[in-house]
C-alpha cells in the first residue's frame, strides 16, 4: 500500500510541474515578449526531468524488492 501512494504522489508531482510549467512559462513569455516558446520548452524540460525522476523511483524500488524476499 505505501508504494501505491508513492507512485500516487508522483502523478500529482506531474500535474504540478505542467501546470506550474506553463503559467511560470507565460509568465517569462509577457516579460520577454516571445510567443510562447519559454512556456512550451519549461513543460519539455519539466517533463523529461519528471520521467528520470521516475525511473529514479522505479529502479529504487527494484532493488528493495530483490534485496527484501517475501515470506
Amino acid at each position: 500500500m505505501g508504494k501505491g501512494i508513492v507512485f500516487m504522489g508522483v502523478s500529482f508531482e506531474l500535474v504540478a510541474m505542467c501546470v506550474g510549467g506553463y503559467y511560470l512559462g507565460n509568465f517569462i513569455d509577457e516579460k520577454m515578449n516571445w510567443k510562447n516558446f519559454a512556456s512550451t520548452y519549461l513543460v519539455l524540460i519539466l517533463l523529461i526531468g519528471w520521467f528520470v525522476h521516475l525511473i529514479y523511483l522505479l529502479r529504487r524500488f527494484e532493488k528493495e524488492n530483490a534485496d527484501d524476499p517475501k515470506p
